[in-house]
């Protein structure tokens, strides 16, 4: 009986802590790409996208999804990109999948360098294709333009992706570790 009492505590205090983490690293997300910027275009260059990777790695697709949802959601909300909050919380959720589907799929979950810059790579190139969808859309549906028009002007649109998935490219191998060492701890 004792026993069973301990381990319900534990339980809870653990789910609790889980919670915890969870909130803080959103509230990071928000934080890295509110005051962490770089203006480019009509976009800016930031650490968010770095952030969601290393959240899959760390918590799994699943509360990385989580993490991502509620940190960049959250920073469009309270940025005045309400209207478009679920364009990026769709994106997070596709960039999450692919990585879930080759982190933990296809490379078991191993975590060396090696593994770390392909998938910090390969969210760079999936965000950068979506951003290209995304503008080759909005330009061809709403402004009515052709698609190779269209096309163009996305690719003029989404400076902002590239210098992103630079600094993803580039973070992802460097926190990682760094982020894992710090919750190995707790």
């Amino acid at each position: 009986m004792v026993l069973m009492l301990y381990w319900r505590r534990k339980m809870k205090s653990d789910k609790t802590r889980e919670l915890v983490i969870l909130s803080l690293y959103a509230a990071l997300i928000i934080v890295s790409v509110q005051f962490i910027r770089i203006p480019f275009g009509p976009q800016f260059v930031h650490l968010g996208n770095a952030l969601v990777v290393i959240a899959v790695l760390i918590f799994g697709a699943r509360k990385g999804a989580l993490v991502a949802t509620v940190g960049l959601g959250l920073f469009d909300i309270f940025n005045g990109y309400a209207a478009e909050v679920w364009i990026t919380i769709l994106e997070s959720l596709i960039v999450c999948y692919v990585l879930y589907l080759v982190f933990e799929k296809l490379l078991k979950s191993n975590d060396k360098i090696t593994n770390i810059i392909i998938i910090g790579v390969i969210a760079a190139v999936t965000k950068i294709i979506l951003n290209f969808v995304k503008y080759t859309i909005i330009n061809s549906v709403v402004a009515a333009l052709p698609l190779n028009a269209a096309m163009v002007l996305a690719l003029t649109k989404i400076g902002g992706t590239f210098g992103t998935s630079v600094v993803t490219i580039i973070a992802v191998p460097l926190l990682y570790p760094v982020f894992k060492r710090i919750l190995q701890r707790n």
